[in-house]
This record gives structure tokens, C-alpha cells and sequence, in this order.
């Protein structure tokens, strides 16, 4: 009898770890459109990579206040060079609606040059608020050679809704905080908050 629970114990676990796993139809599809996600950034084509946000969110939130800090830093004068993404993670989270959820971990690795002398300028200013968001470790600033480097990790949350034709995205940040608890299931959220923190 104890063999029997036993191995009906092992089936179930490894039921239900199968199911915390990414099919391969789904791996592929998530692959595909992350890249290009990702190349549309590289490329700060923001018009563009509005397109792969998951359209719900716009209830919640402003596309303009989307990628408002790399505008900023553009209207600045400091010219974005995002030299690398990479994909390092992706793990399914369970729903029990009919749409899936998946957390995908990426590296990035950003230069900002500093090549003039306003930006110079406001580098003790900038270095600060650049390692707020992205941690004071992952915030490179060489004086000599005028730029600062930012390496770190992010995070989107993948979305499969029936309502639309593939795979979506939301950026998962603490900026937009309260546009996401509005727009995914709470217990979805948690369990991507509590791997994201």
C-alpha cells in the first residue's frame, strides 16, 4: 500500500512539475518574439515595440509614459547605445484562466556616452539616478573616457491571450507597478514578484 502512495505521490509531482514547464511550440514562439522585441529596443524603434505590448495594459497606463525615460534621455542629448540582450530564463506561470503567463529573464548591457561637455556636466547628477534603477553594482562610470555603462537584469512577463494572435508582452518593473496589478490576476502576479525579487 505505502509503494502504491508512494509512486501515486512521484506521478503527481512530476505531473504537476511538467506543467510548470514551457512546451516547445511555446519555447519557440516565446524565442521568436522576445528577439525581436529585443532587436526593436536595440534599434529604440519605440513606436514599434509598442506593438508587442500587451494591449490590456493601455487601460492602466499612458503609451507615452512607456519608454519615457529613454525619451528623456534623448531630449537630453545622450544618445543610447544598447550594445547587448540575451535571454536567460523562462519559466511558465500557472493561471486558471485560459491565458498563459510566462516570466522571461533577460541580461542588458547599455553605454551612454557622454560627448558633450553638458552631459559632463550633469554625469554627477545622471550616475545617481541611473543606479537607482538599475542598482548601484550594475552602473559603470568611467570619467576619463566619458561614458557610463549599465549592465543588469529585467524582466518581461509574456502573455498568451486567445484575444490576440501571439505572444505579448509587459514590461515587468516596479514603474509600472500598478497598471500590471490591474491588469493580471493577483496570484500571477505574486508568483512573478516573488521570483523577480
Amino acid at each position: 500500500m505505502k509503494k502504491i502512495i508512494l509512486s501515486l505521490v512521484l506521478t503527481f509531482g512530476v505531473l504537476s512539475l511538467s506543467a510548470q514547464e514551457l512546451s516547445s511550440a511555446d519555447n519557440q514562439a516565446i524565442d521568436k518574439r522576445t528577439s525581436s522585441f529585443l532587436d526593436l529596443i536595440k534599434t529604440k524603434n519605440y513606436t514599434k515595440v509598442l506593438d508587442y505590448i500587451y494591449p490590456e495594459l493601455f487601460k492602466h497606463t499612458d503609451k507615452k509614459s512607456m519608454f519615457q525615460v529613454f525619451n528623456l534621455l534623448e531630449q537630453a542629448g545622450i544618445e543610447l547605445q544598447f550594445n547587448s540582450f540575451e535571454v536567460t530564463e523562462k519559466k511558465l506561470i500557472p493561471s486558471d484562466n485560459d491565458i498563459k503567463y510566462a516570466l522571461i529573464k533577460y541580461s542588458m548591457d547599455m553605454t551612454l556616452p557622454l560627448n558633450t561637455d553638458d552631459l559632463k556636466g550633469i554625469a554627477a547628477l545622471l550616475v545617481p539616478s541611473i543606479q537607482n534603477s538599475f542598482g548601484k553594482e550594475n552602473v559603470e562610470y568611467n570619467r576619463a573616457e566619458s561614458y557610463i555603462n549599465v549592465k543588469g537584469e529585467k524582466f518581461l512577463l509574456g502573455v498568451e491571450d486567445p484575444n490576440y494572435s501571439d505572444w505579448m508582452f509587459i514590461i515587468y518593473d516596479d514603474s509600472f507597478k500598478s497598471a500590471i496589478q490591474k491588469t493580471i490576476p493577483a496570484n500571477v502576479n505574486k508568483v512573478a514578484a516573488d521570483k523577480t525579487h
